[in-house]
């Protein structure tokens, strides 16, 4: 090969259907990553409000495609990451140098817009989907971080990042078959005996979504359900009530059209802990998720989450771990 064949050129949307068979051969064939047809790449990628063709590098020899690169932000702030999307080399022009120099390039068109620090997390606003480990396409959604071992993780590690932690599992189960053990159903009972219930949330008598999450330290939840209780029909949500005060929470719900559960999130107040009622409000959760059609539930959270233990409890397996890589970048 000769290099001064090769060199960069602009992102055409032209060159879509290339990459996309590039990404299917060299990434979905051998990772977990989940394959693209032309019209995914461009809905989930092209057409994603952070994505910018400044920050998209493609390098080729001829007119063929040999490898790319994307870098994406939410801001231009210089308090906040940029991210990499991905950085694909074609087999046979791996071990050139070729990806190194696609992130240099990446790395200054983030330092040209503010960037000091890049971070490889669930926060990525360009996400990818991965595929669960022997299933039958079934998703989740965006990966929490660079898939541990794998060759793009060793790849960031070799080229400057560092690992910053917790390692993020993903977890999954398939449902269609879920019933409460013996064991959840006594103690539902038993805290219901005790004003405990748990139920479809009603906006018109129940009450304290505010003081519930400002107790948990959770912003984000308050504004996935103060978004989802605009929309004209809100999604459902599961809670905990006492006296018609919501002492836990869980929700959205919604099935995917692949049949996964959806859920945002799960939490209960500190003063209606060590009763058992997150690993009650997450059984229900599941069940409501079956009854509503889902196939499966995912979700991830860091190794050390004591959630960890009412997602095992329920049947839930590990089925991959993701790292949180940084970088610092500021010149």
């Amino acid at each position: 090969m000769n290099f001064n064949d090769v060199r960069r050129v602009p992102f055409q949307l032209g060159m879509v259907a290339e990459i996309v068979k590039i990404w299917n051969q060299e990434v979905a064939q051998t990772t977990i990553y989940a394959p693209f047809t032309k019209q995914s790449f461009i809905a989930e990628i092209v057409n994603n409000k952070y994505f910018n063709k400044d920050g998209m590098v493609v390098y080729q020899i001829g007119k063929e495609i040999i490898g790319f690169g994307l870098a994406t932000f939410s801001d231009q702030k210089d308090t906040t990451p940029g991210y990499l999307v991905f950085i694909v080399v074609k087999a046979k022009y791996q071990r050139l140098g070729i990806g190194k120099e696609i992130l240099t390039i990446l790395e200054n068109y983030l330092r040209e817009n503010n960037k000091t620090k890049i971070r490889m997390m669930f926060l990525n606003p360009i996400n990818l989907k991965w595929l669960i480990p022997n299933t039958i396409n079934h998703l989740h959604p965006n990966a929490p971080g660079v898939p541990t071992g794998s060759v793009w993780y060793h790849f960031l590690i070799n080229n400057g990042f560092i690992n910053t932690g917790p390692r993020q599992d993903g977890y999954y189960q398939e449902i269609s078959n879920y019933h409460h053990s013996k064991a959840i159903t006594n103690k539902i009972n038993e805290n219901e005996k005790d004003g405990y219930i748990i139920k479809l949330y009603n906006q018109e008598t129940d009450y304290g979504f505010k003081e519930l999450f400002r107790a948990l330290n959770n912003p984000t939840w308050e504004k996935v359900v103060a978004n989802n209780l605009k929309k004209r029909v809100p999604d459902p949500m599961l809670v905990i009530v006492k006296d018609d005060e919501i002492l836990g929470w869980t929700g959205p719900l919604y099935t995917t059209k692949d049949k996964r559960g959806y859920f945002a999130g799960i939490g209960v107040h500190p003063k209606a802990q060590k009763r058992g009622l997150g690993s009650c409000l997450f059984s229900e959760l599941i069940n409501y998720s079956k009854l509503n059609k889902a196939r499966y539930l995912s979700l991830f959270t860091g190794e050390n989450n004591v959630a960890s233990k009412i997602y095992l409890k329920a049947g839930f397996k590990v089925v991959q771990s993701f790292e949180i890589l940084s970088k610092e970048i500021a010149s």
